[in-house]
C-alpha cells in the first residue's frame, strides 16, 4: 500500500519548512535507506532561470529543508542536478542556478556542473542521474500546457539533456505517445523518494507563464505515482483529464484505492486550479479533427506570437523541437507548416509573449 505524507507549510519560512520535511522523513523512516556514504540527487523542476516567488521551479528554501535534514541524518554527498529546458552547458546551468535563487545552496550540497550524459534503456540520462544511489524528486506542482498537470512524473523529463527533450517531442508527436515515453522515462529512473513542494504552486498557462496559486502544502512518498493521483486531486480535477494518471492506470502502475494518506489534511482547490488556455482551447475529442488529431497528433491548438509582448530574446526558437520559429526584426515568427502544438515554446517564452489559437490565420 503506497503511503503519501501530507504536511501543510504556509509559506516558505525556514523553520515551517524544515519541520515539514523532518515530519515527511521520520514518517517514511527514510533514515533507514541512508548511510554517510549514499549519493543523494535532489532533483527538482528548473525549467527556466525565473525567479522563485513566481512558481516556475521548486523553491530553493523547500530545497535547503530537503538538504539541511539529510545532512543532519549523515548524509556527507548531496548533489542537486537537473537538466533545464534550452542548452545544457556548464554556463547555461550556472546561470540558472543564480536565477532561482539556488546559490544559497551552496553550504549543505553541491550544484552539479557535470554536463555528461550516458544512454540508458534507449534514453539520454545526465550523468548525475546515473552516478546517484538514491534520486529524491522534487517536483513543483503546476498545471501544463501539454500534459495538463506537471508533478512528479513530469518533473523526471528533465533527467533528459538539453536539446534531447525536443527530439522526443519529435519522436512522440501525439499526447499518448508522449505520456508514455514518460512512464518508460520514469520506469528508467526510479526515483526513491518524490517530495513535492505545493506551497505557492501555478495555475493557467502552466508550467512557465501561469499565475501563483498559494496551497500551502507539501507531499511526500515513495511511489511517484501516488503522489501524482494525490497531486490532481489537490488541484480538484478529474483525474481522466491528465493522460499521465489515465496511462499510469491503464499500466498497472497507479492504483488510487490503496493509497494512504497520513499526516495533515489533503483539501482539494476551491475552486479547482484554472487550466492552460493550450488546453481548454482545443478542439472537441468527438469530431472528426479531434479524432484525428487525438490518435496521430496533438489536439488541435496552435501557438501563436503576441507581437507587442515578444522581446525578441529566440528562447521559443532554441526550444523548438521541429525548428520552424525564427528571429525576424527582433520578433519571433513561427512557421506555418511542421508545428507539432507541443507549446514548448510557450514553455520558454519569459515575456508570456506565445498565446494559444484554435485556427491559425493563414
Amino acid at each position: 500500500m503506497p503511503v503519501v505524507s501530507v504536511r501543510r507549510a504556509a509559506s516558505y519560512d525556514a523553520d515551517e519548512l524544515y519541520r515539514a520535511i523532518s515530519a515527511h522523513f521520520d514518517a517514511l523512516d527514510v533514515a533507514a535507506d541512508l548511510t554517510p556514504d549514499t549519493r543523494v540527487l535532489l532533483k527538482p523542476n528548473l525549467l527556466a532561470g525565473r525567479d522563485p516567488s513566481l512558481a516556475v521551479t521548486t523553491h530553493p528554501a523547500f530545497l535547503y529543508a530537503i538538504a539541511k535534514r539529510l545532512r543532519e541524518m549523515g548524509v556527507k554527498h548531496i548533489v542537486l542536478a537537473d537538466s533545464p529546458g534550452g542548452l545544457y552547458t556548464t554556463a547555461s546551468l550556472r546561470k540558472v542556478y543564480h536565477a532561482c535563487g539556488l546559490d544559497s545552496l551552496v553550504d549543505v550540497l553541491e550544484l552539479n556542473e557535470n554536463v555528461d550524459s550516458q544512454d540508458r534503456s534507449g534514453f539520454s540520462i545526465i550523468q548525475p542521474i546515473l552516478d546517484a544511489d538514491y534520486i529524491i524528486n522534487c517536483p513543483k506542482l503546476k498545471t501544463h500546457g501539454l500534459t495538463v498537470m506537471s508533478a512528479g512524473v513530469k518533473n523526471l523529463f528533465g533527467c533528459i539533456p538539453g536539446l534531447k527533450k525536443p527530439e522526443q517531442h519529435c519522436l512522440k508527436p501525439s499526447i499518448e505517445s508522449f505520456s508514455e515515453m514518460l512512464l518508460n522515462l520514469c520506469e528508467t529512473v526510479k526515483p526513491n523518494l518524490t517530495v513535492m513542494d505545493a506551497v505557492d504552486c501555478m495555475e493557467g498557462n502552466g508550467p512557465g507563464g501561469g499565475k501563483v496559486r498559494q496551497m500551502g502544502y507539501t507531499l511526500c512518498s515513495r511511489s511517484v505515482y501516488a503522489i501524482d493521483e494525490e497531486a490532481v486531486a489537490l488541484m480538484a480535477l478529474r483525474p481522466n483529464m491528465a493522460p499521465l494518471i489515465r496511462m499510469a492506470r491503464q499500466k498497472g502502475l497507479s492504483d488510487p484505492a490503496p493509497i494512504q494518506l497520513i499526516g495533515d489534511d489533503l483539501v482539494p482547490a476551491n475552486p479547482p486550479f484554472l487550466l492552460p488556455d493550450a488546453i481548454t482551447k482545443r478542439e472537441r475529442f468527438f469530431s472528426v479533427n479531434g479524432l484525428f488529431h487525438h490518435f496521430f497528433g496533438r489536439k488541435r491548438t496552435f501557438p501563436a506570437v503576441v507581437t507587442d509582448k515578444c522581446i525578441g530574446c529566440g528562447k521559443c526558437a532554441e526550444s523548438c523541437p521541429k525548428s520552424i520559429i525564427s528571429i525576424v526584426a527582433h520578433k519571433a515568427v513561427i512557421s506555418p507548416k511542421g508545428c507539432i502544438s507541443c507549446f514548448c515554446c510557450q514553455e520558454m517564452c519569459p515575456a508570456h509573449a506565445i498565446d494559444a489559437v484554435r485556427r491559425r490565420a493563414w
